[in-house]
């Protein structure tokens, strides 16, 4: 090994310490604190990290069932009150098993607020209407409404005499997707009633001279017995006044109504008997929910299902009140300098690894919560509650402040995108600068600041909202921009401080330093792009913005792609950039060639140096026998640090600077990044997918699969295009779901400019009018807008201009040209996966309910009216069908059934490194064959990324998962299941109950259920992740027979051989849809079958199936394959099995067709001819029974038969069977790990 340099042993000492570190973090010992409660309330225990601090524990308390009438209150050790702020072990002399006491404090305005506000959420139950959310049903879990809240107890399936009934004892395979089910069947959204309302009084605020004696606010409350009670909430607590509606008169009441206590929950107990009842029951509701359900999602964004049942619109007197009880009276606490605080955490210290862990948990908390504000802030800007900064210019151009957020919209309102593509380009420069932020971010260099950054798409206008710099919109002499183009023009800066602090960032993202010149021929060194500029705040920060060009030009598609021609229009901008990560997957390309090349000179000197050396020196010494060793491996003498590779940001943008060869070569290397993407990468990822390494469900998982091999959208139509020239049947999926991809998105830009300046009241009009357009076109081949009286442009839409809209649009954007009838087709035969899709990425929310979208003789709503009253027969029938005919549809879709549209959101959210490290490590050793340790390392990695991100987190879930799967391996079914629990439920509220993750989740689930004896439980999960598969993508995707093949195997286990060979016989027709019907797979299909059918009794068609097995098995892997050999032993057990029943089958006919001769003709025996005629037919009947006797006796002898076993022993003896495919529960397990591993 070569001598190692300073640098490689700092860096070596540096990961030694991070690893010590969060080992040590992983080791720490968790407190099992007790708390005393006040009023002899008894004890309670909690579970806390010494790293928590004191207002976490105190949140646990709030948050507990035993403790929620507690909020007002401190905690104190040994008598000290304890500061919240502070550590859990900084405490002095604190033990894991030491007791606090709960210390009741004093109300004050905001604790009282707080305190109505706990028990408004607690009243409210786990599914809380929250109607100042962005859409409707925000954070959606189904987990415990699919599971049905019952807890089944583990059964041997061995001892099921008949079939229980499942799930699918009634299930039709050939039944289309319902969107009615969408939400499942029990969904429990209305919580146990408690009081009739909670409302702030009108006697509010207190006089002046009350406010000083303790008075902070009053209520009114009206139980559920039907009185009305007036309550004082006072810094002592809470107490029942004598005020009534005409009369104030605050002073606790002395008569039998008298009531008060430090909790409101308590006085509600002590006035309300039906309420201290009803919320014992209230909590078992909300217990009977996992935790995760229950908490509120607050550092990521909340998931919006596409499809919703909508709760009925309560009444609420407080709801109006709901910005005062959060902020107060004048809204101080919702004000916030969010670029002070984003700034500030960024500065938090980082020596250590808890202060780094500490410093990521605020960051991702300041993101989340500026990403809240900005959302609500973009949605008032395009419904026009904002006031522009500059009125009087084009609405294009308007600029907004609001709420300490600058606003501005994604157009060309300056002309600053003219020459490269004007809005389109100004579009996805928005895009491309967020990507930027989220960039710079991640390398995390001091010294160096980036705004907090939010994408919005709303109504069809995208709105850009960033923090503020400070001193921006001050009247300045010289201008504040201090590196880069002075607004573009020929004016170039570069401050020497900053442009050291870029150099910095530049050596993390691979850019090369470049010369440009300004207007007046001036060379001026930069590392970053010279349409990035580089600010001096008034705090004295350096901010970097403009950073929509932080990666190079994707070169080759400018040349090739951009231009019309053929027949394809002109590309709509020139804004081509490639992406971060394909410049780093070229990077490391390069870098592996280059240590090969390096290798390779260092191996040849090293042979020319001993051919010239000569042969007759073969003295052995020890020092060169190492030698010889170390030239072994020329590999270990190559220095990476050597290695230098950047690219030129600004290579082929016009930029001018001085012609030179250093030009000239970074040029070149751009282009040969560009060729790599398009020869290469595609290339990769298409084998990827032919290998099945990566197979999306739907366009999103499509797009994470391209975005993360660093692909660009824009190449959907080459995918497509090579996808369908390779002509592999694997391939065929991809080909499809790439041209739907490219008709969803071209859908969603046409929504998009329909929308743009509609007024609110047209909105669902056309979302809706489009959509029939799509989609209704079978049911109403001519749909007309419900306003189209207003000639508004879309309006004008037919189904035949939409497809032409859609075609051009993809030709446009894809350079793809969509065969014909497709979009007609596609809409046809995925008629929800297409509208799934469409209200994704459009943002559009719609009831889930049974669209009709093939016309029929009578089609109407899917409810009947009944009969009145009083009317029967013929006059009845009229009745109901004059009902039904007024119901019916003009077209599929109906301005009611869109209910919002979302706001679609992109943040530059920020990841922790250590978590992310303590993962991937632990992933490592796992696949090393390292499990203990990588189990450790796992487990760390989760209690970083809970700090970190907390609970309800995509990143969390992904945790989650793979603890659970770990634990699933290792037998240890209880930890499995709770930790895949939490993988289900985090998913569905963070990334969608329908998303490709949380099906994955439930299938897994399924899985682990069975394996614990819950198979009733998990044929419920599957059949859950099921029917969401078949909303999603449909039947067929070559995934799917997966799941197919776990349900069959559990049906089997329960004796329900008659629906698990039908499951059997799909997830074989599915897997000759993916690989063909002469494929190895396929012989192990229908082994599988063989054995299914032999179960059900059927074994006439179980030779037939294993037949097929055998010859397959014979002709693609030889006579001496194992599974050749299975197949014909087994081929040869169930011929013989098949000629033991069928002579069985006839020896039992032959003596009931005895019996019944001899029964009809034991009274009709007189005359000698009858006594013949009957001797000779008991002759008869006597030798069938002796051929059918013989013969089932020889078939018995016949070596390996199974025929004469009972059904619980020919079960057992082909779940015994080893080889093969025989293991089909195994199979399945081990199918569903590996796809799990590689989500």
């Amino acid at each position: 090994m070569a001598d190692q340099t300073p640098e490689h042993v700092a860096e070596a000492v540096a990961a030694e310490q991070d690893v010590q570190a969060i080992e040590e973090a992983g080791a720490e010992e968790f407190y099992q604190i007790t708390i005393n409660l006040p009023n002899k309330g008894g004890k309670v225990q909690v579970i806390a990290s010494p790293r928590e601090a004191i207002h976490d524990v105190r949140q646990s308390i709030v948050e507990n069932t035993e403790t929620c009438i507690h909020s007002c209150f401190s905690l104190a050790f040994n008598g000290t009150k304890l500061n919240d702020f502070m550590e859990l072990g900084d405490v002095e002399g604190i033990t894991p098993d030491s007791e606090l006491d709960l210390i009741l404090n004093n109300y004050t305005e905001r604790e009282a607020r707080i305190h109505v506000n706990r028990l408004r959420d607690l009243l409210a139950g786990p599914s809380k209407l929250n109607v100042n959310a962005v859409g409707i049903d925000p954070a959606m879990s189904f987990l415990s409404t699919v599971a049905g809240h019952v807890d089944e107890v583990p059964v041997d399936n061995s001892t099921y005499e008949t079939t229980p009934t499942n799930v699918f004892s009634k299930y039709d395979l050939n039944s289309s997707p319902s969107l009615s089910e969408f939400v499942p069947k029990g969904l429990e959204r209305t919580p146990v009633q408690c009081v009739k309302s909670i409302a702030l009084s009108g006697w509010n605020p207190p006089p002046h001279h009350l406010r000083l004696r303790g008075d902070l606010m009053y209520l009114i409350v009206t139980t559920l017995e039907g009185e009305t009670v007036q309550i004082t909430s006072t810094a002592a607590g809470f107490h029942v006044n004598k005020s009534t509606s005409n009369n104030f008169d605050p002073s606790p009441r002395n008569d039998s109504k008298a009531a008060s206590d430090h909790s409101l929950i308590v006085l509600l107990e002590k006035v309300s008997p039906m309420f201290a009842t009803n919320f014992k029951k209230l909590q078992e509701f909300i217990t009977r929910h996992h935790m995760l359900e229950v908490l509120p999602v607050t550092t990521a964004q909340p998931a919006y299902p596409w499809a919703i049942q909508p709760a009925p619109h309560t009444f609420d007197p407080t709801r109006p009140t709901e910005a005062y009880l959060n902020y107060g009276t004048d809204s101080v606490d919702s004000l916030r300098d969010w670029n002070d605080e984003l700034q500030s955490h960024r500065e938090l210290p980082r020596s250590n690894l808890q202060e780094r862990v500490m410093r990521d948990r605020f960051l991702n908390k300041i993101n989340a919560d500026f990403a809240e504000a900005a959302v609500r802030g973009a949605m008032d800007v395009v419904n026009g509650n904002v006031v522009a900064l500059n009125p009087l210019e084009a609405e294009e151009s308007h600029m907004y402040v609001y709420n300490n957020i600058f606003f501005s919209k994604g157009f060309d309102g300056r002309n600053t995108f003219e020459k490269l593509g004007g809005d389109d380009a100004a579009h996805v420069a928005t895009g491309k600068d967020l990507e930027g932020v989220r960039t710079l971010n991640g390398v995390d260099v001091e010294g160096l600041y980036t705004l907090g950054t939010v994408v919005v798409d709303y109504k069809g206008v995208r709105v850009v909202a960033q923090s503020i710099v400070p001193g921006i919109f001050r009247q300045q002499e010289e201008s504040s921009i201090v590196y880069g183009s002075v607004d573009n023009g020929p004016v170039v800066k570069s401050d020497e401080k900053f442009h050291e602090i870029l150099g910095n960032a530049a050596k993390a993202l691979h850019m090369a330093e470049h010369s440009v010149e300004d207007g007046e021929g001036k060379s001026t060194k930069l590392w970053t792009s010279y349409d990035t500029k580089g600010l001096m705040g008034a705090d004295g920060r350096r901010y970097l913005l403009d950073l929509y060009r932080l990666n190079p030009v994707d070169i080759e598609f400018l040349e090739n792609d951009v231009a019309a021609k053929d027949g394809m229009p002109e590309y709509p901008h020139k804004l081509n950039l490639m992406r971060p990560e394909l410049m780093l997957l070229f990077w490391e390309h390069k870098l592996r060639n280059w240590v090969q090349e390096r290798a390779q000179e260092i191996q040849k000197r090293a042979e020319e140096k001993k051919a010239a050396e000569g042969e007759s020196e073969k003295e052995t010494k020890e020092g060169e026998a190492k030698e010889e060793a170390k030239e072994a491996n020329p590999e270990d003498d190559v220095n990476i640090l050597d290695f230098d590779l950047s690219f030129n940001v600004d290579a082929f943008t016009g930029v001018p600077s001085s012609v030179s060869d250093e030009k000239t070569n970074q040029e070149n290397i751009v282009r040969e990044a560009s060729k790599f993407l398009r020869e290469n990468v595609i290339s990769v990822l298409l084998q990827d997918f032919m290998a099945y390494v990566v197979s999306p469900i739907d366009g999103g998982a499509l797009t994470k699969a391209m975005h993360r091999r660093g692909v660009n959208m824009r190449y959907l139509g080459r995918i497509a295009n090579l996808a369908q020239e390779s002509k592999e049947l694997a391939l065929n999926h991809i080909h499809y779901l790439a041209m739907q991809e490219m008709v969803v998105r071209s859908v969603k830009r046409i929504i998009r400019k329909a929308l743009r300046g509609l007024p609110t009241t047209h909105v669902t009009d056309c979302v809706a009018h489009i959509l029939n357009c799509l989609l209704g076109h079978e049911y109403n081949a001519k749909p007309v807008a419900t306003l189209a009286q207003d000639g508004h442009s879309y309006a004008a839409f037919t189904p035949e201009s939409l497809r032409e809209s859609i075609q051009a649009e993809v030709l446009l954007r894809y350079r793809f040209q969509l065969p014909d009838g497709f979009i007609k087709d596609l809409a046809k035969e995925k008629k929800l996966p297409l509208l799934r899709e469409v209200c994704i990425r459009s943002g559009i929310q719609v009831e889930a309910r049974d669209y009709i979208f093939v016309a029929s003789v009578d089609t109407f709503e899917a409810t009947e009216t009944p009969a009145p009253a009083g009317k029967k027969g013929a006059k009845a029938d009229k009745t109901v069908r004059k009902a039904m005919k007024a119901k019916k549809r003009a077209s599929t879709f109906e301005p009611n059934d869109i209910l919002t549209l979302l706001p679609l959101v992109k943040q530059a959210s920020t990841r922790s490194v250590y978590a992310d490290e303590a993962f991937e490590a632990g992933k490592t050793s796992l696949a090393q064959g390292h499990r203990q340790l990588g189990l450790e390392l796992l487990l760390e990695s989760l209690a970083l990324h809970e700090q970190t991100y907390g609970f309800l987190h995509p990143e969390t879930a992904r945790c989650y998962q793979a603890l659970a799967m770990i634990y699933y391996h290792a037998d240890d079914k209880d930890v499995a299941l709770e930790f895949q629990r939490k993988a289900v439920i985090v998913a569905e509220r963070t990334l969608g109950v329908d998303s490709p993750e949380a099906l994955h989740n439930y299938l897994n689930l399924g899985l682990f259920e069975h394996a614990a004896g819950h198979t009733l439980t998990a044929l419920k999960y599957l059949k859950h992740a099921i029917q969401y598969w078949e909303l999603i993508y449909g039947k067929g995707h070559p995934d799917s027979a997966t799941p197919d093949n776990n349900v069959a195997v559990m049906l089997q286990s329960l004796r329900d051989f008659d629906n698990s060979c039908a499951f059997f016989e799909r997830a074989k027709q599915t897997q000759e849809l993916a690989y063909g019907k002469d494929h190895v797979v396929l012989a192990n299909c229908h082994h599988i079958l063989a054995k299914a059918y032999a179960l059900k009794g059927d074994f006439a068609t179980a030779v037939k199936e294993e037949q097929l097995a055998y010859d397959m098995y014979l002709e693609k892997a030889g006579t001496e394959d194992v599974r050749t050999k299975e197949a014909e032993m087994w081929l040869a057990e169930l011929k013989n099995t098949l000629e033991y029943t069928s002579n069985q089958a006839l020896y039992e006919k032959a003596a009931a067709e005895q019996e019944k001769f001899l029964r009809e003709h034991q009274h009709h025996t007189q005359g000698k001819a009858a006594t013949s005629l009957s001797a000779a037919a008991a002759a008869a009947s006597k030798a069938a029974l002796a051929e059918a006797a013989v013969r089932a006796a020889n078939a018995d002898a016949q070596v390996g038969t199974k025929g004469h076993l009972s059904l619980n022993e020919l079960m057992d003896f082909i779940n015994s069977q080893p080889q093969g495919s025989s293991g089909k529960a195994k199979k399945s397990k081990s199918a569903a790990s590996k796809r799990a591993n590689k989500k």
